[in-house]
Order: C-alpha cells, then structure tokens, then sequence
C-alpha cells in the first residue's frame, strides 16, 4: 500500500489520560507517522493529561479546544473550533474518538472543507439508560449527513449501531482495536522472568473505574474466596469516578488486605507478566477491551464475563473461561479452578496466536488510513 507524505489528519480526543483510547490513538499515532501521515490531535478536556509528553517526544501536534464548562453551549462552541483548526491545518480527513460529540465535530470540519470523516465507536450504544439513550440516538442521527463512517470497534458494537441507532450498515465498518504485541510480548515476558516466589494467587483487572465494567462483582467474589480460605490477591488496575465507591466496598467487606487498587499505571505488560490470572468484569455495554487483548497476548489465563464484546474476543469461550455477568460464585469458582492449575498451556498458545492475527495495531492502522482515504 502507498501512501502519500501530504496526507494530514486531525483527530479529536476527550483528553490525553492515560489509559484506554489515548493509548491506543498513541500507538496508532507512531504508526501513521511511519506511513507518511501527520496526525494532529485535539482535546476537548485540559485534564488528565498524562499522555502528553508521549505525544510531544512522539512529534505529534497538539491543540486543546476551551470549550464552556456545561449546557449546549458546548456544542456550537465545538463545531466553532474545529472549524478554526480545520481552517488552519487543513486536514484531509477528521477522526473523532468520542461518539456523540462527533456529530458537532465534523459539522465544524465540513464547513471547513473537509472531506472525510470517520468516528470511533467503543462502546455499545447505552439502552439501558432511557433518557441518555434517546439524547445519544439523537445525536448520532444529527451526525448522519456529515459522516463518512461509524468505524465499530467489535462486530456485536455494529450489531448494536445498526439496531439501537437506526444506521445503515452501509455506513458502518468493524476495524478491531489493536495493540503493539510483540512490545507487549517481550514486556510482559521480562516482567514473568522476575517474578518472586510467593503464596497468594494474584488475580488482576486492567479498566477505567467506570460505569460500564463490573470491579464490584470481582470485588465480592474476593471476599468469597477469603471466606473459603483461599490465598488470592486482587489486583484493580486503572482510575475513573468510581474509586471512592469502590474503596467504601473493599472496607464494607473487609478485603482490604485481598483487594489492591493500584491507580494508573504505564506498566501493564509487567503487570501482566506478574499476574496468575486476569480477569475482565465488564457490562453488557462493553465495546471490546483492549487489556484483553494484551492479557492473551501476554498468555495470562482468562476469565471474562460472557457478553458480547468478551465472547467475540475470546472467540465464543475457546482462548478463556467466561461466566455470567454479575455472578459472584460463578466468578469467585473461575478463580479457585485457575488456582488449583486449570490453565492449558494449548489455550493460551492460541489466545497469543489471536491476538497477533487479528488484533494487530498495524493492521488497525492500516484499515483506518483506508477508511479515511488516506491510503
């Protein structure tokens, strides 16, 4: 494939955190600066902005939108700047990570000329949530006419645009999330070379402390396991608005001892290489989970809750143990049958096999430079 070195892109981020989409869009970042792409990334919030010295040692351009603190001020406001920025920079394409906002985002880049546009979906659209479904619906369908693409990031999140946002499958695509393996091979590889030697069976989690995963059902089958007398540790590893929750639950149920919460960290592939076993406790809403894919490329034993998004991954059950969403004893006995050595080793072969094949960051790359035709 060709690419040409006047290609420029413009890509709106919510911040530079660093967990999740701005790690991905980081990675992705070096990849299409390798392509001969120039990327720009714009964020609509100052703060966390842990990611930018990565991005700036990257050579990648960064700009920050002000927009007002709340109300619908914020989307004209929005759709205002990137048209200043597009105006500016004169991308040839616009891609939003965040859904929703994208429709006010590329209303701003349209006018400016732009041609092409494409946003991230990452998350199932929330059903369950009645009032913020329809304002979510509504802007989507705002977005139709100056939207190239809803680029789904698993096949059951394009099963849920298609039929909760009334989109035609003609504007959706499924480009799978990716990440660095061979990187996170190695890291992770280092990392399990050093382990101590020691009694506990350590279990962990990598996700933002939010509403669509499920910590607190991982949290209570820890406290079933201490009750049973098992020597396991959990590991909670990322930040997001639920940590206070969650520390009032961890001290409710008297596992302070058993269950860590680590914050965010930028050595996942170490931690990984210091875990027996990683779990994924997520909600139906779940979009893919790229930690899960970093867990099977690390050849950590899997246990995932059987939604969607984990049962595409996993392939149906085959590379990991899933259990039924919001089951503490069926989640708690995953863990005591990994502890007692149910990890075959023909599983976790094929896990890392799988997430070399299909979840490349190359191949991600590579796909959304075509989607926004800057191939």
């Amino acid at each position: 494939m060709s690419f040409h070195s006047d290609k420029r892109l413009l890509i709106v981020l919510s911040s530079l955190c660093a967990e999740g989409t701005p790690v991905l869009t980081l990675d992705l970042c070096r990849r299409w600066q390798a392509m001969g792409i120039t990327p720009t990334v714009v964020t609509l919030a100052a703060q966390p902005n842990d990611l930018e010295p990565e991005f700036r040692a990257a050579g990648v351009a960064l700009r920050h939108l002000s927009l007002p603190p709340g109300g619908t001020a914020r989307f004209p406001a929005l759709a205002r700047g990137i048209w200043r920025l597009c105006r500016s920079l004169r991308p040839t394409a616009v891609l939003s990570m965040p859904l929703g906002w994208h429709a006010f985002t590329f209303l701003g880049a349209r006018a400016a000329g732009v041609r092409h546009t494409a946003a991230h979906v990452g998350n199932y659209p929330p059903v369950h949530l009645s009032g913020g479904m329809a304002k979510f619906r509504l802007l989507v369908q705002l977005g139709r006419p100056v939207t190239d693409k809803l680029i789904c990031c698993s096949s059951y999140i394009e099963e849920g645009v298609v039929e909760h946002f009334g989109i035609p499958r003609r504007k959706t695509t499924v480009i799978y999330n990716g990440v660095d393996v061979a990187q996170v091979v190695r890291r992770a590889e280092e990392s399990r070379a050093r382990r101590p030697a020691r009694t506990r069976f350590v279990v962990g989690m990598v996700a933002r402390l939010e509403v669509h995963k499920d910590q607190p059902t991982l949290i209570r089958a820890a406290a079933k396991l201490k009750s049973a007398g098992l020597p396991v540790e959990i590991w909670l590893v990322g930040e997001g608005s639920r940590r206070a929750e969650f520390e009032r639950l961890i001290a409710e149920l008297d596992v302070a001892d058993t269950v860590k919460l680590w914050g965010m960290r930028r050595d996942v592939p170490e931690l990984l290489g210091q875990m027996d076993a990683f779990v994924f406790s997520a909600k139906p809403d779940e979009g893919l989970g790229v930690a899960l894919i970093e867990a099977m490329a690390a050849r950590a034993p899997i246990i995932a809750t059987d939604v969607g998004a984990c049962r595409e991954v996993l392939n149906d059950g085959e590379l990991g143990t899933l259990v039924p969403a919001g089951d503490v004893s069926a989640m708690a006995s995953a863990i005591e049958r990994l502890a007692g050595g149910d990890a075959p080793q023909a599983r976790l072969a094929a896990a890392r096999e799988r997430a070399e094949t299909v979840f490349s960051i190359a191949e991600m790359a590579t796909r959304y430079a075509r989607c926004l035709a800057l191939a």
